[in-house]
C-alpha cells in the first residue's frame, strides 16, 4: 500500500506536466511556427534522454546533428531549441537573419534574477541594446581600459606565484598543487579588482563569495526553466528561493559597493586608477539620452562582466 501512494505522485506529476504543456504550446490561430526537423522525442522530458548517461552535452549535440543534419530542431521539457551545428547554418542564424535572432530569449530563473534589468545580456534589441553595447565595447573593454588594469593583473599574478611557492615550501617535499583552484582564484581576484577597485574595499570578500555561490546556481537549467509555463515546477524547485537570497544579499552588497565609490568620489579620493564602477557611476551623469543608465543597469552590467 505504502508503495502504491509512493507511486501515484510519481505518475500523476509527469502526467499533469504534460497536458499542461501540450495545452499552453498549442498552435493559436491554425497557424503553427515553421521549424526543422529533429530526433524523437519524449512526452513530457522531449530530447533530455538524448543527454543521459553522462555524455558531455556538445559531443551528444554533434552525435545527434550528424543522424539528424546541421540544423535541427530539440525540445528541453516545453522549451523548444534550434540547434545549428555547421558553418552555413550558423551564418543563416547570426548574420543572414541576424535581426531576427538578436534579442537572447530569457529564462524564468533569470528573469527572477535580473528583474526588469537585464543589462547588455538579455535587454531586447533595439537603441537601449545598442547603447548598452556601446558603453561596453567603448568604455568597458576598449584595449586602452585593458591596458590600465595591467598592475591589477601583474599584482594577481605576483599572489598566484607565492601562495604555490608557500604550499611547496609548507610540504618540505615534492607534493601537489591544485593549479585549478589557484588560477580560479586569480581570475575571480583580478576580474573583481577590476571592476570594483583595490583590495580595500569593505565589502570585497562578501563580493566573491556571494558571487561564486550564484553561479553555482544559475549556469544549469532548473525545472522552472525545462517548464516555464508550469506553475507547480516552480513550487517543486528549489532553485527560485536560492536565487531569491543570493539576490537580495548580493543586491545589498552592491549597493554598498556604489555607495562606497559615491562617498570616495564625493570627498575628492580619486587617486587611484578608475575601476569599471567608476567609469559606470561617470556615465550614469554625462549619458544623456532616451535610455538613462540606471542603477539597475550598473549591477546588471557588473554582474554580466564577472
Amino acid at each position: 500500500m505504502a508503495t502504491v501512494l509512493v507511486l501515484v505522485p510519481l505518475l500523476v506529476v509527469p502526467l499533469f506536466l504534460f497536458f499542461l504543456t501540450a495545452r499552453r504550446s498549442a498552435p493559436r490561430g491554425g497557424r503553427a511556427a515553421r521549424l526543422p526537423p529533429g530526433p524523437w522525442a519524449l512526452p513530457v522530458l522531449g530530447h533530455l534522454h538524448h543527454f543521459a548517461g553522462g555524455k558531455l552535452p556538445h559531443r551528444a549535440m554533434r552525435d545527434l546533428a550528424r543522424r539528424h543534419g546541421p540544423l535541427m530542431l530539440l525540445r528541453f521539457g516545453e522549451v523548444p531549441v534550434v540547434v545549428a551545428s555547421s558553418p552555413d547554418a550558423a551564418l543563416e542564424v547570426m548574420r543572414t537573419h541576424g535581426v531576427a535572432f538578436a534579442s537572447r530569449p530569457i529564462s524564468p530563473m533569470s528573469r527572477l534574477w535580473f528583474q526588469g534589468a537585464g543589462g547588455v545580456s538579455f535587454t531586447p534589441y533595439g537603441e537601449a541594446w545598442r547603447q548598452l553595447r556601446r558603453i561596453c565595447t567603448q568604455e568597458l573593454l576598449s584595449a586602452r581600459r585593458v591596458h590600465s588594469f595591467r598592475p591589477i593583473r601583474e599584482d594577481e599574478l605576483g599572489r598566484l606565484l607565492r601562495s604555490v611557492a608557500a604550499v611547496a615550501s609548507a610540504a618540505g617535499t615534492a607534493t601537489t598543487v591544485n593549479l585549478t583552484e589557484k588560477i580560479s582564484t586569480y581570475v575571480a581576484d583580478s576580474t573583481v579588482r577590476a571592476i570594483i577597485g583595490s583590495r580595500r574595499l569593505r565589502d570585497r570578500d562578501a563580493y566573491l563569495r556571494m558571487l561564486q555561490g550564484l553561479f553555482s546556481i544559475v549556469p544549469g537549467m532548473s525545472l522552472p526553466d525545462l517548464f516555464p509555463s508550469s506553475r507547480l515546477a516552480m513550487l517543486l524547485s528549489r532553485a527560485p528561493a536560492r536565487i531569491l537570497a543570493y539576490r537580495a544579499d548580493l543586491r545589498r552588497i552592491m549597493d554598498g559597493i556604489l555607495q562606497e565609490h559615491e562617498d570616495r568620489r564625493a570627498a575628492g579620493e580619486d587617486d587611484e586608477e578608475e575601476d569599471l564602477v567608476d567609469v559606470l557611476l561617470r556615465l550614469q551623469k554625462e549619458v544623456n539620452s532616451e535610455f538613462p543608465l540606471t542603477t539597475e543597469n550598473i549591477k546588471s552590467v557588473m554582474l554580466v562582466i564577472n
